[in-house]
């Protein structure tokens, strides 16, 4: 029944909160930066190209020297790597064997056909190449294990300098029906084929645009998946990259995005997954993981060096996959107007902060003829303090990417590390009649269609409370498509550009305050109440603390605590209005559930609880004669109590058992009311807080504990004590109440009445009345005391003698026909033999019961 009342509560304050999230979702909530710095996967420390070893190559991705002979255990055949600026390669005279979950080539010695040199490799002799080179062929192993006496125990592709087909050193003849042409590279038409899905990208995009120069960028798309994918060329891999960039991040299943996405998406969708291609962790870093990740990304500080100005680095990739520039970034390089660039200052005035302007079509073409989609950009913060070059990526938001991109919800953007400014697809116009070069129309003709940038927005926040710390910029992009080959493109068609750097001055919220300290100190708390509950229990159930029962109590009592302090905390944010719904959805789902469970674990424990009414005088037989029974004896008075064959009397105790259920759902104060008590209040007296929060929230905590107060108060001086009226039934009833809540743990209400008997007419009820009048002391345990209210603490061995004198009740119950252990006697399988069974069992308890209270003491 004491569960009811907090079903209740929590009820109402979930209405109360459904009723502050209208109120929240008006107010303005401060975006909170986190104040620590903490170091992320996107961090990386800056080393110079120049501090590399003799025996390192520098890995453009990391920014950072890492030896040949040490990138990979058992990679690079007993360190005969060599370093080649941004990767390792085999030296001259050696085999390069690429094999399957190793990162560098396995080297081998090449042997002359005489062997005069002493080699020892396995592979057969290779003559040697012409000075002079067209190809370079890429086989499989097996193709040479065949013809080798001893089959060596390595599976991959070996790159070769001559034809395996040849005896005689050619290295410049390519058969085009076993093979595929790449670049200075023969190769195999097996090792292509897990990768001819690609195809299927390159056709869709050449369909689409029937007059579009496809090949040029998405033509060799197999063979650039199969060097990266494969061989783990890096230069392949950053052209991979690039080609993902031009497809404006396509999220079909064979564009060059779908290997990137497999490997660095937070949710890894295996539809972009493929026989031939590893799962395995790809660079360059393309993509950012989607989900609270961004949100936290997004919500950093770092502390910056200087304090004046934003720092920022920046790489510029050729499309073909090599390094064009790197060095510092200015706004200037992202400008495509005459007027120019703002500064990366901090702070700038917002008329200093942007430039605009109309370009022409005729402008954005020329950009496009200088740029030959052969510039992609990634920029970097640079927060380096205390001698260490530290370098951070900037998150790009592209905001035509995906409808998720245009919304406020953080969680579901798709950011990304690599953009464009300007893109262009061309025209394949040799199977179409061009006006000459000199003709300005000519430009028309040059191009399918142009995507360019039309607002380039750069947002980073400033803590006011620390003015050294800047929260991560982030890069926001809005392209355009413009169709040129409709013909109804002009060249002074005026296209619109913004390229603006936006703050945004933040401090910290009361959302921080209340998640960061308010919290953890409810959960720290909640711990500790659990603990000291289960220190309680263990000493009523007189049980070890290492036993399970008592860890799955601790965990009961863990999940209703931890539930009122998310409740608290949901609260207190509302009151603060400083909340999201999803933030509240974060807190209360969970509250609730877990309040739900130790509710459900309740409800069950209070049907279990036991409880005992003890009457103590003698049944009456409804056949004696009505007389006054001033001398009858009580119960305990008989050494033996024996079952009447007659109809017993029973009112008194149900009229009790009644009261003791109206006195367990009864409080002390109303919720509901109390609930709309503050509401009232409070919307009649927000007008003169003049809107300030915290007279608010002063004013919400005034109402509700002067509304608490108050009732208690009334409760007090208006109403009888109701635990108070109860004994005085007790005491009338001649009924005495034992509960027990734990084997070693429960409460005593001493109800005896102190004439001996209550079974009696009204006159004898009135005379009764009348002597109690001068003797309120004989109520209690004890002569001359008025305490009838006790905190028990049985002996074990009570609970267990008394679950021997229920078993008759019991099988009752269940229907057993078995004997019990107190009475060895036959008993008829009717009903009439369970009613005796259950009257055995409740005179056993009862007669139990009266001895064992005539032998307390008083504490």
């Amino acid at each position: 029944m004491r569960c009811f009342p907090r079903v209740i509560n929590w009820c109402l304050a979930l209405l109360w909160i459904g009723h502050q999230i209208q109120i929240a979702r008006c107010s303005l909530v401060i975006p909170t930066p986190n104040p620590t710095q903490v170091p992320t996967p996107h961090t990386f420390r800056f080393q110079n190209p120049l501090q590399c070893l003799k025996n390192e190559f520098y890995n453009l991705n990391l920014f950072d020297c890492v030896p040949c002979n040490e990138v990979a255990a058992g990679d690079g055949g007993l360190g005969k790597l060599q370093p080649d600026k941004f990767s390792c390669k085999c030296p001259t005279g050696h085999l390069s064997i690429y094999e399957r979950g190793k990162t560098w080539p396995t080297c081998d010695e090449i042997c002359t056909p005489d062997r005069s040199d002493n080699c020892t490799s396995v592979w057969l002799p290779q003559p040697r190449p012409s000075a002079y080179c067209t190809y370079r062929y890429l086989n499989t192993t097996s193709v040479f294990a065949s013809q080798l006496p001893v089959h060596p125990l390595i599976s991959g592709i070996i790159l070769t300098q001559t034809n395996p087909a040849s005896n005689v050193g050619d290295c410049h003849t390519c058969d085009m029906g076993h093979n595929f042409r790449y670049q200075d590279f023969c190769l195999a038409s097996t090792l292509l084929r897990p990768y001819l899905h690609y195809n299927a990208f390159w056709q869709a995009t050449t369909s689409s645009k029937p007059d579009a120069f496809a090949p040029t960028h998405f033509g060799d798309l197999k063979f650039v998946a199969f060097f990266c994918l494969t061989l783990r060329n890096d230069t392949a891999c950053q052209q991979l990259a690039n080609l993902c960039v031009l497809s404006h991040f396509s999220l079909e299943k064979h564009s060059p995005c779908s290997a990137f996405l497999l490997t660095q998406v937070s949710d890894v969708v295996m539809k972009y997954a493929h026989s031939g291609e590893q799962v395995r962790s790809l660079q360059p870093f393309l993509f950012y993981k989607k989900g609270r990740v961004t949100k936290d990304l997004l919500s950093k500080t770092l502390q910056l060096p200087d304090r004046k100005e934003l720092r920022l680095f920046s790489t510029t990739f050729g499309l073909d996959g090599g390094l064009k520039r790197w060095g510092a970034f200015h706004l200037e390089m992202l400008n495509l107007c005459q007027q120019p660039a703002p500064n990366l200052r901090l702070a700038l005035p917002e008329q200093e902060s942007q430039v605009s302007c109309q370009l022409t079509l005729e402008r954005l073409i020329d950009l496009a003829n200088q740029q030959a989609n052969d510039e992609f950009l990634t920029v970097f913060l640079n927060f380096s303090s205390n001698w260490q070059f530290l370098l951070h990526q900037l998150p790009v938001l592209i905001e035509t990417l995906t409808p998720e991109n245009q919304r406020p919800q953080q969680e579901e953007w798709q950011l990304v590390k690599r953009f464009q400014l300007i893109s262009a697809f061309p025209r394949d116009n040799r199977l179409h009649q061009t006006l000459p070069r000199y003709e300005d129309a000519h430009k028309l003709q040059q191009y399918y269609s142009l995507r360019y940038v039309e607002d380039i927005d750069l947002h980073y926040t400033l803590d006011k409370d620390h003015p050294d710390r800047v929260g991560l910029p982030l890069i926001r992009l809005r392209y355009r498509h413009i169709e040129i080959g409709s013909g109804n493109a002009s060249l002074s068609q005026l296209y619109p550009f913004r390229l603006r750097i936006t703050h945004e001055q933040v401090r910290r919220g009361w959302d921080w305050l209340v998640l960061e300290v308010v919290l953890p100190l409810l959960l720290l708390l909640a711990f500790a109440a659990a603990i000291f509950r289960l220190q309680n229990l263990r000493g009523r159930r007189k049980a070890d603390l290492c036993q399970m029962s008592s860890l799955i109590e601790f965990l009961l009592q863990l999940a209703g605590n931890v539930a009122y302090a998310l409740l608290a905390t949901a609260l207190l944010l509302l009151l603060l209005q400083a909340s999201s719904p999803r933030l509240l959805k974060l807190l209360l789902y969970p509250a609730c559930l877990l309040q739900l469970l130790f509710l459900g674990v309740q409800l069950w424990r209070s049907s279990q609880l036991e409880l005992f009414l003890i009457d103590w005088e003698r049944p009456r037989s409804s056949c004696e004669g009505q007389r006054l029974n001033l001398d009858s004896s009580s119960l305990c008075s008989s050494v033996r109590t024996f079952v009447a064959e007659s109809s017993v009397s029973a009112w008194r105790v149900l009229f009790t058992a009644n009261a003791w259920i109206r006195l367990s759902v009864s409080q002390k104060y109303s919720t509901l009311g109390q609930v709309l008590v503050v509401i009232a209040g409070y919307q009649y007296l927000e007008r003169f807080t003049s809107g300030d929060l915290g007279l608010r929230c002063c004013l919400l905590a005034a109402i509700y504990l002067l509304t608490y107060l108050l009732q208690i108060i009334g409760h007090t001086l208006l109403l009888a004590n109701p635990l108070q009226k109860f004994i005085d039934l007790c005491s009338l009833a001649n009924i005495s109440l034992f509960s027990l809540t734990e084997p070693g743990f429960g409460y005593y209400i001493h109800g005896r009445s102190p004439h001996g008997f209550a079974d009696t007419d009204m006159s004898s009820m009135i005379l009764q009345l009348q002597r109690t009048q001068t003797m309120c002391g004989r109520r209690g345990l004890l002569m001359d005391s008025d305490k009838q209210a006790y905190i028990i603490l049985p002996p074990r061995n009570l609970h267990i003698y008394l679950e021997r004198l229920l078993l008759p009740f019991q099988r009752s119950l269940t229907g057993s026909l078995s004997q019990t252990l107190l009475y060895q006697k036959d008993i008829v399988p009717s009903i009439d033999g369970q009613m005796e069974r259950t009257s055995i069992a409740y005179a056993s308890v009862n007669r139990f019961f009266c001895a064992f209270i005539d032998h307390i003491d008083d504490p």
